[in-house]
């Protein structure tokens, strides 16, 4: 006997609003946004865990989703991401280099991070390690939140990351934009080189002021990214992949594609998408739904 998949029910917090999207294996079932009271979040991150817990707890039961294996996406504001070059060490060197770094990176006060790191292939004789920085006090009070709901996440991935899944490419520039963030990736190889996460402030709400960031926080990105990895150069025809709500307004394609002189790309991600679904806004669901495959 075949066992039966269990679904999955991938959670993200876009403005003042719950996205959830529901799948069995890589059929997509069902997307809902559910709009919740401003004051559930500070600047765009949870400051009443207890009050969203329970929104997410209701919203799950109203769909008949609260059986389903809990997917969350979590913010990347304030998050850093590096990567070092260092020469083949044993692990118990490599774990005294990699603290030592953290300090640095941390300005000597790891214990406020949430640190995580993975040593990346092909370092062409270097080991290249990959470690991020999440800002440990919002990352804790958005657990509380499932607490609260009584859930328990078995996938938390951080928005670029699962955008990166959603779009599927080994090389790609990705630019999300939300009515209260921007985010912006380069991704090379597969791996997110550079991730810039922005609050936009919580009274923004219109594509006119998300329009007016993003080319801006591109711009920012692909400077960063040059400077950083200068014997790796991005290609000129490299596409942008536009997510997010403000990815179907015209001028934020304009402003997108203008801004870095790089092609706009469809977004397909490599699940079974009923044909109404709106993949951009719920994106980063998407990859979260491809994360737990």
């Amino acid at each position: 006997m075949f066992a039966i998949a269990k679904r999955l029910v991938a959670l993200s917090i876009e403005g003042n609003s719950l996205r959830v999207v529901s799948a069995t294996g890589r059929t997509v079932e069902t997307w809902d946004t559910i709009p919740f009271a401003p004051q559930f979040l500070k600047k765009g991150h949870v400051a009443d865990p207890a009050g969203l817990g329970g929104l997410i707890r209701a919203a799950l039961a109203e769909r008949k989703l609260s059986k389903g294996r809990i997917l969350w996406a979590h913010s990347a504001l304030g998050t850093t991401v590096r990567i070092l070059n260092l020469p083949p060490l044993n692990s118990k060197l490599l774990d005294g280099v990699l603290r030592r770094e953290v300090r640095r990176l941390t300005d000597g006060h790891p214990a406020q991070w949430h640190i995580r790191w993975q040593v990346l292939p092909n370092g062409n004789g270097k080991q290249r390690v990959y470690i991020v920085l999440l800002p440990r006090g919002p990352f804790t009070t958005s657990l509380r939140a499932f607490d609260a709901a009584g859930l328990k996440p078995s996938v938390i991935e951080l928005k670029p990351m699962a955008l990166m899944r959603a779009v599927n490419k080994r090389n790609a520039i990705i630019a999300n934009g939300e009515a209260t963030s921007v985010d912006v990736a380069i991704v090379r190889d597969g791996v997110p080189m550079v991730i810039r996460s922005v609050y936009l402030g919580e009274d923004s709400g219109t594509i006119d002021h998300v329009v007016g960031h993003v080319g801006q926080e591109l711009v920012q990105a692909v400077s960063l990214y040059a400077t950083d990895y200068r014997d790796n150069p991005l290609a000129p025809q490299l596409p942008v992949y536009l997510t997010g709500t403000a990815a179907g307004d015209q001028t934020f394609q304009l402003a997108a594609s203008g801004a870095i002189d790089h092609p706009v790309a469809k977004l397909h991600p490599p699940l079974r998408c009923p044909s109404d679904l709106p993949v951009a806004d719920y994106a980063v669901n998407l990859g979260l739904i491809l994360r737990a495959l």
